[in-house]
């Protein structure tokens, strides 16, 4: 079987099992696990920030940076399908006690004279608004890319309306091989996170990163939430390995092009089927029974896909996915799609 569900589904490599073998163990809760310290400066240097932390996953990273930015009863504005508000299991409200608010967005991009608007109309009768997030590949789109200039439009913004801005960058380093010039996050947001185990290969992790005070805190919190951990060089090795060969990812794009561009797109039991320039291809259907129907005819095929809403079923290409494979994918997608009615 080939599964195409997520990038989270990749094995570690030898290359990558080697490292952990080799790695050097400390007590991270006495911040005595070199592997770890190193692995923190690393991406704090590489992103422009003063410091990080490792952290369990982009989920802890993400609500972390909420209950270091916010207070309960505050707002953080964010886009209607964002991964931070929808797919978090309602963290934000069981653990910050803030709300969201939405803001109109198309890909990701804010539209920013609506934004502008609803910061303003927030310091009238409103609750106050203390963290701007943007999510960075944006997911539900199909891992559209956020271009960087629209991130520091967003710090402008954010620094003048006296708030926080924080980069939901789970997939980020997807961003960052279009627009290598983009790398310096830390020059323009208060606080990021980026996972290990989506694309980058590694198996759990991700790094937090922000400013020395605002790390001291998230430290605070990560044991607060049962995320302090010991001899974690184990796994930080991993992400070590992973995000020193970042560059790979590079692969998985020319993987997602060859097929869609090989898609019979002109086969009409596709509602939309679309493609970012990263790592997915999402097919849109007129129904959920649709969509059901060309999963199980993949699943023939030995193709695992998943969905991202009832009526979509997303294809999301890794490390993991061999080139000499996808001549298979694209075949057993354009007979899958021609069964479906």
């Amino acid at each position: 079987m080939i599964d195409l569900r997520s990038d989270t589904v990749t094995k570690p490599s030898k290359g990558m099992l080697n490292e952990i073998l080799n790695a050097e163990f400390g007590d991270d809760e006495y911040k005595e696990d070199p592997t770890v310290n190193s692995l923190e400066e690393y991406c704090a240097n590489l992103m422009g920030f003063q410091a990080g932390l490792f952290v369990t996953s982009g989920l802890m990273g993400n609500q972390i940076s909420l209950l270091v930015h916010s207070n309960p009863g505050e707002e953080v504005i964010t886009t209607k399908d964002s991964h931070i508000k929808n797919y978090e299991h309602g963290a934000a409200a069981f653990l910050s006690r803030i709300q969201f608010r939405d803001v109109e967005s198309v890909n990701g991009e804010y539209n920013l004279d609506v934004l502008s608007e609803t910061i303003k109309e927030s310091k009238i009768h409103k609750p106050l608004i203390k963290v701007l997030a943007v999510e960075n590949t944006h997911l539900a789109s199909g891992g559209s890319i956020v271009p960087f200039d629209h991130i520091r439009q967003l710090s402008d913004i954010a620094i003048s309306n006296e708030m926080k801005l924080h980069v939901d960058g789970a997939r980020i380093w997807h961003a960052i091989l279009s627009e290598p010039d983009s790398i310096k996050y830390g020059q323009f947001c208060d606080s990021l996170t980026f996972c290990f185990s989506k694309g980058l290969g590694a198996p759990v992790g991700s790094m937090l990163l922000g400013d020395s005070n605002f790390i001291s805190e998230a430290r605070e919190f990560r044991k607060k939430l049962g995320g302090g951990m010991r001899q974690v060089g184990i796994i930080a090795s991993a992400a070590r390995y992973s995000i020193e060969n970042r560059n790979e990812l590079s692969e998985d794009h020319e993987k997602a092009d060859t097929v869609f561009k090989s898609i019979q797109k002109e086969n009409k039991s596709f509602k939309d089927i679309i493609y970012r320039g990263t790592n997915m291809i999402f097919f849109k259907f007129d129904n959920e029974e649709k969509a059901e129907i060309f999963r199980k005819n993949l699943e023939d095929k030995k193709i695992i896909s998943g969905y991202i809403k009832k009526d979509t079923i997303r294809l999301v290409f890794h490390r993991d996915v061999k080139n000499d494979t996808l001549s298979d994918i694209i075949n057993a997608v354009n007979y899958s799609s021609s069964l479906d009615s």
